[in-house]
């Protein structure tokens, strides 16, 4: 866990900063950080893979810490059709992590 913790925590740092208008910034670090992750995503892109990284960076809480609620929310939008109606949070996140 403190490996997953410590790498959430580069991920953010590089790939979710923003600038003083909240706009999302991009530099040396964040390509880097992009072009280590596309290696392993997108290997046969090249360029594009770490360029699509960069691009579609998605929010993770930089402590690592799991928001139940928007697990439950996010359950309910697949409950239709996609997964078993009785599927709940607490079926697919073990508590131990949960603060």
């Amino acid at each position: 866990m403190r490996a997953y913790r410590r790498g959430v925590g580069d991920y953010t740092e590089a790939l979710l900063r923003k600038d003083r208008n909240s706009k999302r910034t991009a530099d040396i670090k964040s390509h880097e950080a992009a072009t280590t992750i596309a290696r392993y995503v997108y290997p046969d892109r090249g360029t594009s893979g770490a360029v699509a990284v960069e691009a579609s960076a998605y929010f993770i809480d930089p402590q690592a810490q799991l928001d139940i609620a928007d697990i439950e929310r996010q359950i309910a939008w697949y409950v239709h059709g996609q997964i078993d109606k009785t599927v709940s949070a607490r079926d697919v996140v073990d508590p131990s992590f949960v603060k």
